[in-house]
């Protein structure tokens, strides 16, 4: 038998440091922002080390641009277009996965249907789908005819969306565009099909003008945190990104999230669980603390209050004493990533200050700091642990974190088999060891 091994992404978006300020850093690039070449460059790096794939998270709109006292200090203002980007990396590598994210709140199912396999194609298989329904109220405000809606609403479109753009993937089946000259019959009529959706919320006739990829369609993933998030993990998520901190609260949920797939009919096995890392290494676990420590000292607390606003609902934040113990909070007001910092102060006893600075951080995520040895060790419990499948790595400081990690801690994982020396094949589900299972659809 070939021993288990971790599955790896690079998680990039905007300037691609993902540290708050370690855009501000001496060795950081932030002007990957606006660089398309510094991100052919990080695809080519993130290839050469056997990452699985390489993720652009995605908000539409540029946070805070009707706050003046805020807006000039974020470094989230400037990110290109997730599914242009990823096709143009898909000319610069063969294996490399690659995973962007669409928003289901705002646009036609069928336009996000085509993109997404039009991608598939383009890269011989190797796109992937991040589904969220929309965490940014901004993001509406860049569409007359919408508005941000509840959480349950916005869920509810949201499933209905997938549904239909897995209708439309599975209208045309593979041999469909015959192309025979000598017959003249371009199209064979019964392998492509009308959907005919007609639900709450589309009305979608079908079919999808594109033939489907070498590895059918493109991997779905989705990053569910609150119950209806869990739900639609569970339901239609290959890929589930998730963000915990500790390891008790990263097996429950690692545990929840394979329950819920094996109860809708679905092989656990073929959904992975990828919680988000980052990593601080040094020679010593001292340099790596102090690299840790000169990274929060250049945090903004501006904007760090104001992105924490945003996870905690009828809660103002504003005129709360910074070193004061950071205040109790009704369950109703968290929304689902602010329950992780709601429930690190509670137990840590830690200030507001303390809870500005740990979520412009890493959000959340975990942090591993110490030797290429000790980040391992870590990895690894968490790894064999029962806790995830691998990790979707954001470099604090871009490219410095993700080169220190390639030349540091891979060599480590290698050394202990856990992680690939090769590509297992040429598309993204031959690597994750995928099959393209039909995905049970919402009655």
């Amino acid at each position: 038998m070939t021993k288990r091994q971790m599955r790896l992404s690079g998680f990039c978006q905007g300037n691609g440091s993902y540290h708050q300020a370690g855009w501000r850093h001496p060795d950081a690039r932030p002007e990957h922002g606006s660089s398309y070449d510094l991100w052919v460059e990080t695809a080519k790096k993130m290839e050469a080390a056997k990452f699985d794939m390489m993720f652009v998270a995605d908000i539409i709109s540029p946070p805070d641009a009707e706050q003046p006292d805020i807006f000039p200090f974020n470094s989230a203002a400037d990110r290109l277009e997730p599914m242009t980007w990823l096709a143009g990396l898909a000319a610069h590598t063969k294996h490399l996965g690659l995973a962007g994210t669409i928003a289901t709140s705002y646009r036609p199912p069928y336009d996000v249907a085509r993109e997404l396999a039009s991608l598939d194609l383009i890269s011989g298989g190797r796109a992937a789908w991040n589904i969220v329904t929309g965490i940014a109220p901004e993001d509406a405000t860049q569409y007359a005819d919408q508005v941000f809606p509840p959480q349950a609403d916005r869920y509810e479109k949201g499933e209905e969306f997938v549904d239909v753009v897995l209708k439309l993937w599975a209208s045309v089946e593979p041999g469909a565009f015959r192309r025979d000259k000598q017959s003249g019959t371009y199209t064979d009529a019964e392998k492509v099909h009308l959907i005919r959706h007609a639900g709450r919320f589309f009305n979608v006739r079908g079919p999808l003008g594109i033939e489907p990829s070498p590895q059918r369609r493109p991997v779905l993933a989705q990053a569910g945190q609150s119950e209806e998030g869990r739900r639609l993990a569970a339901r239609v998520g290959e890929i589930i990104f998730t963000a915990q901190s500790d390891f008790t609260a990263a097996k429950a949920y690692y545990d929840d999230i394979r329950s819920r797939a094996s109860a809708l009919g679905r092989n656990p096995d073929h959904v992975k669980i990828l919680p988000g890392c980052m990593v601080i290494t040094g020679e010593s676990r001292a340099e790596a603390d102090e690299k840790w420590a000169q990274l929060n000292e250049l945090i903004d607390l501006r904007p760090a209050r104001t992105r924490l606003q945003m996870a905690l609902k009828f809660v103002d934040l504003s005129d709360l004493p910074l070193d004061a113990p950071f205040p109790e909070m009704p369950p109703e007001a968290v929304i689902s990533r602010g329950m992780n910092h709601v429930e690190a102060a509670r137990r840590e006893g830690l200030s507001l200050r303390e809870v500005l600075i740990r979520s412009s951080a890493s959000n959340a995520h975990l942090v591993v700091r110490g030797t290429a040895a000790d980040v391992v060790d870590q990895m690894e419990h968490w790894f064999t642990g029962g806790a995830c499948d691998g990790f979707n790595l954001m470099p604090a400081v871009m490219p410095t974190s993700l080169d220190d990690f390639i030349a540091a801690v891979l060599p480590e994982l290698r050394r202990r088999e856990l992680f690939r020396t090769e590509y297992e094949g040429t598309t993204l589900r031959a690597n994750l060891g995928l099959p393209a299972d039909p995905i049970p659809l919402r009655h």
